[in-house]
């Protein structure tokens, strides 16, 4: 019989994984570019302090994609580590500060060279449904995210869909005080590549398949948002976000730009 915990792998550098609960074996398993289900905490091994705990409520990411904003996927640590769990899983990751956050620290709740340790259990695995096609089926995360369609567009327009260039105007504001943090496009609209990390994630889900002339208000949670690092110092950590988008225009099929 195996002992548990186990080291699985392990690093000179301080990088380690240890197994403290097996799944089951003939279960759904975690691989780079599978959307998994995680519950997760992060701490600073010195002093044992919690940075990020998500034990409540499980957490949706496409593995290896970037994203999530919290730090269970800090550059190739948190994908080795996750990666090849079985649903039911629980593993404890050590990262040294080289393949965490090194001398830059993650705001005020990670110091600079801090070793940190991830304590990860696998919910659900799942080969990944296209995020965006077809529109009508298109899957929507969970974890609080809405949007509610205020202006119905024209419906034979053209659509915003993951990878084609839109115009939009949008003001943005913090749902708890209602603060603006961005109105500089609520006149002019701006171009945006939906599906670019130029917003945050939880913009493009909201406006993938709006037709031109419609309008949005989208309610983005934390996770989707800014997370618990917040933007800035007009986001703070672990802020809600509502936007209001209006969809100008859109790329056809085969436009280049417009």
């Amino acid at each position: 019989m195996e002992t548990i915990p186990r080291v699985i792998f392990s690093q000179p550098i301080g990088y380690k994984i240890e197994e403290l609960r097996k799944g089951n074996p003939e279960g759904k398993k975690a691989f780079s570019g599978a959307r998994v289900s995680i519950l997760y905490t992060g701490s600073l091994q010195e002093t044992g302090t919690i940075f990020a705990d998500f034990t409540g409520t499980p957490v949706e990411l496409i593995l290896g994609s970037g994203e999530i904003l919290h730090a269970v996927e800090v550059g190739v640590a948190g994908i080795v580590g996750v990666a090849d769990m079985l649903v039911g899983d629980r593993r404890k990751i050590t990262v040294p500060p080289r393949m965490g956050y090194d001398k830059r620290g993650y705001g005020e709740l990670v110091p600079p060279n801090a070793c940190l340790i991830f304590e990860v259990e696998l919910v659900d695995a799942w080969d990944e449904i296209p995020l965006w096609e077809p529109i009508d089926t298109a899957p929507r995360p969970k974890n609080g995210f809405t949007f509610e369609v205020l202006v119905n567009g024209l419906p034979d327009s053209k659509i915003a869909v993951s990878g084609r260039q839109v115009r939009i105007r949008y003001t943005g504001s913090l749902l708890k005080t209602g603060e603006v943090f961005d109105n500089k496009f609520s006149i002019k609209p701006r171009k945006y590549l939906v599906g670019s990390r130029t917003m945050c994630m939880g913009f493009s889900f909201g406006i993938h398949g709006m037709h031109v002339g419609e309008k949005r208000t989208i309610t983005v949670p934390p996770i989707y948002g800014y997370g618990h690092l917040g933007k800035a110092t007009v986001i703070p950590p672990h802020a809600w976000l509502v936007y209001k988008v209006e969809l100008v225009d859109a790329e056809s099929v085969g436009d280049v730009n417009f």
